[in-house]
């Protein structure tokens, strides 16, 4: 019964926005009592952390797997950008901001998002430092080159929540611009070019 509750606040989040979720509505869509849901999960906020630790132990999975895969690190840039839009539509980011900007004054929710921030943080850096093995770049730690990635990626998810539109600043140029650059110091590599950055 548990599981099917936060299937439901899933359908809901998506649908609704996590402003909008109360326990009145995800009770109708999943068909109990609106007890039960305060009986599992005492608050709305409670609900909702279940729903974004079950989606995002899901997309960790997901991006574990292509980062495991065969192929170039620009692939698996832009494998990473097509599944980050498929996120967006999934109503995750939206999720993951809204409950990013509530951890911030509420201690208990910013301690349950800064350990769901964290499993991505180091499942980056992995790959990061893969990808540095695989460009022969050793200049570069790889916490490092993770903790702009990371900082960028989190800038670009809240401007895109609030609205600003790629030509006031433009994200989506920006990624395929970086898939462009890693697909130059590929070729760079596949032709000796020198693997130092000064």
């Amino acid at each position: 019964m548990r599981e099917a509750i936060v299937e439901a606040a899933g359908r809901c989040i998506v649908a609704l926005g996590h402003a909008a979720l109360s326990t009145r509505v995800v009770a109708r869509e999943a068909g109990v009592n609106q007890s039960l849901i305060h009986y599992y999960f005492g608050t709305k906020e409670r609900l909702t952390l279940a729903v974004l630790e079950r989606m995002n132990q899901q997309l960790l999975k997901r991006q574990a797997e292509m980062f495991a895969s065969t192929g170039s690190v620009a692939d698996k840039w832009a494998q990473a950008c097509r599944f980050y839009q498929e996120d967006l539509r999934s109503g995750y980011v939206r999720l993951l901001t809204e409950l990013s900007a509530l951890g911030v004054s509420n201690p208990v929710i910013g301690a349950e998002v800064r350990k769901l921030r964290g499993q991505w943080r180091a499942l980056l850096e992995r790959a990061v430092g893969e990808a540095l093995e695989q460009l022969q770049i050793r200049s570069v730690p790889a916490e490092q080159a993770t903790a702009f990635l990371v900082a960028f990626w989190y800038g670009m998810e809240m401007e895109m929540m609030l609205g600003v539109p790629e030509e006031e600043s433009p994200y989506w140029a920006s990624l395929a611009t970086f898939e462009r650059f890693l697909r130059w110091l590929e070729e760079q590599r596949r032709h000796g070019a020198p693997a130092t950055l000064g």
